[in-house]
């Protein structure tokens, strides 16, 4: 009974770690940048680092001093090391595979599509922005709103199905009695370990039904040329 609780245990901790999203939580508000991590519901603040204590003081400088003198033991051992091991020059040089124009249209191929399923695997959980435009020509303004709302109508369309986004917030705006224009925005960013892994899989069942198949097209022209060769010799 033990081990199925431990064994349930440890399933629910591996499901968490791989279907957690994971990502970064980046803003501009008030002409200030914010930048953090987050897993679920749990953010860390990167940017801007709030400021050290006296203690937080000590123990930093306390632990870059250890790892100078590490480094510096690490670079004295590999000094006498080299001073005493001479180097073999007469390394064998492994012989690149040769690549023909096929292989190399196959896996740029896969690439593209590993590529695709990257992009696909991120989810943008929420993206905020607030723009009013403001200048001191009442015609720059009316211009740079229209090019903003043109720009914002075709951002869609650009990103298509290949990023999901699930909260939008965009509000463009024209202030012509202001003479400086304000922004605000923020991106929530997140990707689950398991769409990794599944464009991992994907990636590797495509390379193998490639393998497989460029395998047996060689094994044929082989048999082929053998028995264009045997026909020749009897003639």
């Amino acid at each position: 009974m033990v081990w199925i609780i431990i064994l349930a245990v440890l399933a629910a901790l591996i499901l968490l770690v791989f279907f957690v999203p994971y990502g970064v939580d980046a803003s501009y508000e008030d002409s200030v940048f914010r930048l953090g991590i987050k897993a679920g519901p749990i953010r860390i603040g990167l940017f801007p680092k709030k400021p050290l204590t006296e203690k937080q003081k000590a123990r930093k400088a306390k632990k870059q001093a250890k790892k100078d003198a590490k480094k510096q033991a690490k670079e004295e051992k590999k000094a006498r090391e080299a001073g005493q091991e001479k180097l073999d020059e007469t390394e064998k040089i492994r012989k690149k595979p040769d690549l023909d124009f096929e292989t190399v249209m196959a896996l740029l191929k896969m690439g593209a599509h590993a590529i695709r399923r990257f992009f696909r695997s991120f989810t943008v959980d929420l993206f905020r922005l607030h723009y009013t435009v403001a200048t001191r020509d009442p015609y720059n303004t009316a211009m740079l709103y229209a090019g903003a709302c043109a720009a914002v109508e075709a951002l869609p369309a650009m990103c298509g199905d290949v990023i999901r986004v699930r909260r939008r917030d965009i509000r463009i705006g024209s202030d012509f009695l202001s003479d400086e224009s304000e922004f605000s925005g923020r991106i929530t960013l997140t990707l689950q370990l398991f769409r990794l892994v599944h464009m991992a899989v994907a990636f590797g069942v495509e390379f193998l039904k490639w393998k497989i198949k460029h395998r047996g097209v060689k094994s044929a022209d082989a048999k082929e040329r053998k028995d264009d060769n045997g026909r020749e010799q009897d003639q």
